[in-house]
């Protein structure tokens, strides 16, 4: 658009040139004092100069003006659209791809911001020729787990499009947790602590959900955990009664929406703990007769494990009542069962 005002004379003209080869364009009004026109030049994308020259039929004022302009001229951005963002991801894991189309505009920058502190920047989008339709394909990797939110841009000298933004929520898989706590407990009390580590090659991990099971006579125990890295396990402590008493297996199984670990290890529950009380034998005893030892126990529980040795460089003699709760070497003869007694006896 061009605009301008004489203030003397009768006629007013403004002829322009512009370097683009289309020629001179001419406007003359007669007895106006203010000019304003508009043209639809069909410029092409790309900075131009102008020459302008205005003059007036006034012999009082300087009858012509001469001036140079430059100006740019863009394609409008018409649309901008983008494919659908999956709702789930696996962070270093899924690569992306995201297919982005723009309808005509020419000098086009577009901006891809991925809500994780990246940007992708592609310049001069539909700089070289004028085209309906541009196709642009992204492939990106998160790098780390969170909710992310991603969206488009396309902008030139004239506006911009932005299309509508979409989340997307990356996980850390679970392939690297390890279980630990106490092998055994004595009961009572019969508690123990057993937890879930990060083992090396495991990143740290976010709102995951951990469900123990403790053993046979038990059901399942939901826990959610909000944080689990090499520094702050997830750790659940429990107590066993006399009824659990022998071998439990104890199952944890983490997962999250992309990945879980199973986990398992065995705990013995002991009831209660041997304590024995004083030991006798014959002082004195003639060769091929037995001797006679007694132990006095005083507490006897779940644990009762008798190992004896004579000292004369035979083999060990070995009683149990249940479990053993100190380690009996491999190569132990079998033990014996024996009844519950205040007092056993060796003969």
């Amino acid at each position: 658009m061009f605009e301008g005002s004489a203030s003397f004379g009768t006629i007013n003209a403004l002829t322009f040139d512009i370097d683009d080869g289309t020629g001179m364009f001419s406007l003359t009004k007669c007895h106006l004092q203010w000019i304003n026109a508009s043209f639809d030049l069909g410029l092409s994308h790309g900075t131009h100069e102008m020459t302008i020259i205005d003059w007036t039929d006034d012999d009082r004022k300087c009858q012509s003006l001469m001036m140079q302009h430059s100006f740019s001229a863009a394609r409008a951005i018409v649309e901008l659209n983008v494919s659908s963002f999956p709702d789930i991801a696996v962070s270093n894991e899924t690569e992306l791809e995201l297919l982005a189309w723009l309808v005509e505009g020419s000098a086009v920058v577009v901006i891809a911001d991925w809500g994780d502190g990246t940007v992708a920047i592609v310049t001069c989008v539909g700089a070289t020729q004028l085209v309906e339709l541009t196709i642009l394909i992204y492939n990106y990797t998160y790098e780390s787990a969170g909710t992310f939110t991603y969206s488009l841009t396309a902008s030139n000298l004239i506006g911009s499009k932005e299309t509508e933004s979409q989340t997307i929520t990356v996980y850390e898989r679970i392939d690297d947790l390890i279980i630990y706590g106490n092998s055994s407990v004595n009961t009572p009390p019969g508690t123990g602590t057993w937890g879930v580590a990060a083992g090396a090659d495991q990143s740290p991990l976010e709102n995951i959900v951990c469900v123990w099971n403790m053993g046979e006579n038990y059901g399942d125990t939901s826990n959610n955990v909000a944080m689990l890295n090499s520094s702050t396990p997830h750790k659940v402590t429990f107590s066993y009664v006399e009824a659990d008493v022998g071998k439990q297996t104890i199952n944890v199984n983490c997962s999250n929406v992309v990945s879980s670990q199973n986990l398992s290890m065995e705990v013995t529950v002991v009831w209660d703990n041997v304590t024995l009380g004083e030991l006798t034998c014959n002082s004195s005893i003639l060769w091929d007769h037995a001797i006679n030892c007694q132990v006095t126990i005083v507490r006897f529980g779940t644990g009762a494990c008798f190992e004896w040795d004579m000292g004369d460089g035979n083999a060990l003699v070995y009683y149990q009542d249940g479990y053993c709760a100190a380690a009996v070497p491999a190569g132990s003869p079998t033990y014996v069962q024996v009844g519950h007694s205040y007092r056993l006896y060796l003969e």
